[in-house]
């Protein structure tokens, strides 16, 4: 025995008499024990004994003949046993040789005949044991970390010169770990894992190591899979045949990842030092411990998304126990109190859970219980400093703190969740969508939360507090009661204050028309008059002809010019045909995606006793609507993300379907089963294809009644006004070629005429000018602008077909030069949007183009930086309408570059996002929503969107179209939409 292992032993014999049986002991080195051989079990040694031993392994040459293969003949010089001294090294040199003469020999036989080459090598070393060892001691081969019961000594270091084996002789070492990493599938250095039989080089683990860990160590699989380490059992005794316990605890603390005396849990194999603990201990406890991680609660639930996180209290240190003094004259001091450290904590959302139950864990809880997530959250946020409170900027502070100074509600709910990025929306009650009773006879609520989709419905009890809980129970009992003519709600009529809750029952519409819709309003009914609403005097009059229309069995197209309230006449009529008694519905109205949350506000605001929903969304939204928002029945549509068809005595539950165009088609088993009494396509020139899957899926539906909506009706030819007649009356427009021919020379008074006849019964068209005697005329006004000298350069550089000068040596984005107009008019609009411009123009840290540069580069924008300097002047807001997102870049740039607020809108903008750009635009809808209030007098938007759809053309008195499209009615549109009476 050495001195240090006399010294150790020493040491532990005379420290171990210290401890009483009952005290916690400390952890502390042990002697070394050589890991002996495994024995054989009895079945393995009699399949040797028949064997008659172990195989021999094949050599390579017998290999690479059984496999086909060209050998490599090479001999090994002396210098090449000096250097090639272990696996990797002779690897990197052969496998270049085998390779060339086999080009096409798989992987796995690669490393089979290499591991042959390398034994064979090996064995014909004639430096073997003396230099070679030498030079294969100073090599760092494979790390095995090892679970010795020391705990401050270093890891096991096991040197091996080639791939792993089962056995390795003259040591007694045995293991079944794989030869090979993991990852790279190759020999050479590799670290062992504790938990299986993988392997890794260190330079293929992800992040790298710089060495071989200590203690025991798991691979990423383990880890993820959650596989811990658990110590097998020796299955040998002694020689000396005195059983000693062998100690599994970690050989570092699990906080400091150091070595030292550790305090040892006794139900897992963690490890701390006193002063690692939270808060530290002063003294070894006596008995059981339980490290934190085992006396860690679990959580209430499944996390969802991680909010926020902040530093909180240290928790409070343990109570000492008092002893009693000796000297009763003389009493003891106060037992030391150890302060512990601050903790964070995650406020966190659970999944299935409304925003109402978010709240704080402890980070040893997401560690523990939601691993990957709480690694991932560490990896993308600063760990030393909490996030910023999301507080918005600049006005919206502002009016945030004098909020909160009035209102001590909201002031309660921002310090709870809305300065951790919670939407004040979120916490408020759209709709009830459903009920259900648990085995205890209590009640539960589905809600559907505004600006969430349906997929982030929730469950919540009765007596939840919630701002309108109660006034939304009885509107939704209320419709229950209307659509199923019983009232089925539960006898509780009370609410938490013991007072009988008012019961505004809906109105039922009348069994019987009360109204000939034949005969015309000379004022807007009553029901319009409830709403608080005022129609325009041609909208009335668009109302009557509908009304007629539909008496008569005449599908329409109403035609208005952009800007006429198209949408508004559209509700009205449907709201009429619901409160004079002609039809219970359903209506179906189909509209573009961006402009469905608009037509939700205006059902909103003129049909207020309709119950609409939003057949939008991916496929878990619609589920849930499909399950609860199409009928009162559990059973009318199969549940599930597959679309099924409705059962044809199921109670429909709503008046109004709200859906998009492509959702008609993907969901055409649910909508096709529904018997519709009117159909409303916005932007009707969709269907100007009769070939279109839309139309034809469209055109198998069962409707009622038909009506159109489009502002350019005659937008290209002839032959999509015919479609689009086609499709309101297939048995009357059933010949194509014969409209035509009919119509071939339509520049004739006489023709036109008769199209106008043919047209009259089925279209309503009117203009501005006809409308608004009094709208100031619009004034267009085309602006020729020089071309800048950069672009003068690339206009040649295109009538010349120089390819090489517009494109950049680097690759990417290629000008073809096939469509020399579309080049010429991105000529004409700015430089950067050729390839070899962009690359070399200037540009800014934060990777936006230097604004001096990008402003002299073109002709237009040095017109618009004049331009816009005399509007903003003026007080004007100004629409900026452009074909290409490319160039909408370079605007961005541009207006950042000048100091100017604006908001885009283009194709990449949907939905709710983009309903907030046009209200912090406009400034008078959603006051909550301003960014900036009416600073932002500029508005970036695409050519291709419906102005008059999103609303911004009350707000601003300037339009500028950038260029011209290849369509003109596409040029002139966005024009025609914001140009309308305030």
């Amino acid at each position: 025995m050495s001195e240090n292992e006399e010294e150790i032993e020493e040491k532990s014999e005379s420290e171990g008499s210290d401890y009483s049986p009952n005290k916690k002991k400390k952890k502390k080195l042990k002697d070394k024990k050589e890991k002996k051989p495994k024995r054989k079990k009895k079945d393995e040694e009699e399949d040797d004994n028949e064997d008659g031993g172990l195989k021999e392994p094949k050599s390579s040459a017998q290999l690479m003949e059984e496999w086909g293969l060209d050998d490599v003949d090479y001999v090994f010089s002396e210098e090449d046993y000096h250097t090639l001294t272990n696996y990797k090294a002779f690897s990197q040199f052969l496998r270049p040789l085998i390779a060339k003469k086999n080009p096409k020999i798989p992987m796995s036989k690669m490393m089979t005949v290499l591991g042959a080459k390398w034994r064979e090598f090996s064995a014909n070393n004639p430096f073997k044991g003396s230099s070679a060892a030498a030079a294969a001691a100073a090599v760092a081969a494979c790390l095995i970390p090892s679970g010795r019961a020391g705990c401050s000594a270093t890891p096991l270091t096991v040197t091996f010169t080639c791939p792993l084996l089962a056995v390795e002789e003259g040591d007694g070492y045995e293991t079944d770990h794989q030869d090979y990493c993991e990852v790279c599938q190759q020999g050479g250095e590799i670290i062992l894992c504790d938990t299986c039989p993988r392997a890794y080089h260190l330079v293929c683990l992800d992040p790298e190591l710089e060495k071989a860990p200590e203690g025991k160590w798991s691979c990423p699989h383990c880890e993820k899979e959650g596989i811990q380490w658990e110590p097998k059992e020796e299955e040998e005794e002694e020689e000396d045949g005195g059983e000693e316990e062998e100690d599994d605890h970690m050989e570092f603390c699990r906080v400091c990842k150091d070595g030292g005396e550790l305090l040892c849990c006794d139900t897992c194999p963690s490890s701390y030092h006193l002063h690692c603990l939270n808060p530290p201990l002063p003294e070894i406890p006596n008995g059981e411990w339980l490290c934190p991680r085992c006396t860690c609660p679990p959580l209430k639930g499944k996390v969802q998304r991680i909010l926020h996180w902040a530093w909180k209290e240290p928790p409070p240190a343990p109570l000492q126990p008092v002893l009693p003094s000796p000297d009763p004259e003389l009493p003891l001091p106060p037992p030391k109190v150890l302060e512990g450290i601050p903790e964070r904590e995650f406020f966190v959302k659970w999944a299935g859970l409304s925003y109402w139950h978010c709240s704080w864990v402890k980070e040893l809880q997401l560690e523990l219980y939601h691993t990957v997530m709480f690694r991932n959250y560490q990896r993308k946020n600063d760990m030393d400093e909490p996030p910023a409170f999301d507080y918005g900027s600049g006005d919206e502070d502002s009016q945030r703190e004098k909020r909160k100074n009035k209102d001590p509600q909201y002031a309660k709910m921002e310090e709870r969740f809305y300065r951790y990025g919670i939407k004040p929306e979120w916490m408020m009650i759209h709709r009830i969508l459903n009920h259900s009773f648990d085995k205890k006879g209590d009640i539960h609520y589905l809600i559907k939360w505004k600006d969430l989709p349906y997929d982030q419905c929730t469950w919540e009890i009765d007596d939840i507090d919630i701002p309108y809980y109660e006034n939304l129970k009885v509107l939704y009992w209320n419709h229950r009661e209307l659509m199923l003519g019983e009232d089925t709600r539960p006898l509780k009529k009370l609410n938490k204050k013991g007072k009988k809750l008012k019961e505004e029952k809906l109105e039922k519409p009348p069994e019987t028309p009360l109204v000939d819709p034949t005969v015309k309003f000379d004022k807007q009914p009553w029901y319009i008059d409830a709403t608080g609403g005022t129609l325009h005097p041609y909208q009335l009059e668009g109302l009557n002809w509908l009304r007629f229309s539909w008496a008569q069995g005449t599908d329409t197209i109403l035609a208005d010019e952009m800007g006429l309230g198209k949408t508004v006449q559209t509700i009205v009529f449907l709201y009429s045909l619901y409160k004079e008694g002609h039809s219970k519905g359903p209506y179906l109205v189909s509209a573009p995606l961006s402009t469905i949350i608009n037509w939700e506000r205006e059902f909103e605001m003129w049909a207020p006793d309709f119950y609409v929903v939003t057949y939008t969304g991916d496929k878990e939204s619609r589920s849930v609507i499909r399950e609860n928002e199409f009928s009162f029945e559990d059973n009318a549509i199969r549940s599930g993300k597959k679309v099924f068809r409705m059962k044809k005595e199921a109670q429909i539950k709503f008046h109004v379907l709200l859906t998009s165009y492509e959702l008609i088609t993907i969901d055409q088993a649910v909508l096709g089963s529904i018997e519709w009494a009117c159909l409303v396509v916005d932007e009707a020139h969709r269907l100007k294809n009769n070939q279109s899957k839309f139309f034809r899926v469209l055109n198998s539906y069962k409707i009622d009644y038909k009506l159109l909506l489009t502002g350019t009706p005659l937008q290209n030819n002839l032959e999509e006004l015919f479609h689009l007649l086609n499709f309101l009356t297939p048995e009357r427009f059933n010949n194509l070629e014969g409209f035509l021919e009919e119509f071939a020379d339509i520049s004739k008074e006489d023709q036109i005429k008769k199209l106008h006849d043919l047209l009259g019964p089925h279209m309503l068209r009117r203009l501005k000018a006809d409308v608004f005697k009094n709208m100031p005329a619009k004034t267009e006004l085309i602006v020729r602008v020089e071309l800048s000298q950069m672009q003068k350069k690339y206009y040649k550089f295109i009538l010349t077909r120089n390819f090489e000068a517009l494109n950049s040596k680097g690759g990417g984005n290629q000008v073809s030069l096939l469509n020399i107009m579309m080049d010429l008019k991105k000529c004409c609009n700015h430089p950067y949007l050729f390839p070899v411009a962009a690359v070399e123009a200037p540009m800014l840290p934060n990777g936006s183009y230097d604004g001096n540069s990008l402003v002299k580069s073109s002709g237009k924008l040095m017109l618009l930086q004049k331009m816009l300097k005399k509007l903003r002047d003026g007080g004007h807001r100004v629409l900026i309408f452009s074909q290409m997102t490319k160039m909408l870049d370079l605007l961005e740039d541009f207006l950042e570059y000048e100091g100017y607020k604006y908001e885009r809108i283009d194709g990449g903008i949907t939905g709710g996002l983009r309903q907030e750009a046009i209200d912090r635009f406009n400034g008078t809808h959603l006051p909550t929503l301003l960014r900036g209030g009416h600073g932002e007098w500029q508005h970036v938007a695409s050519s291709r969107l419906s102005a008059s759809a999103q609303g911004l053309c009350h707000t601003c008195r300037c339009g500028v179209l950038w260029h011209g499209g290849g369509c003109s009615c596409c040029a002139i549109k966005p024009l025609s939409g914001s140009h309308k009476e305030p």
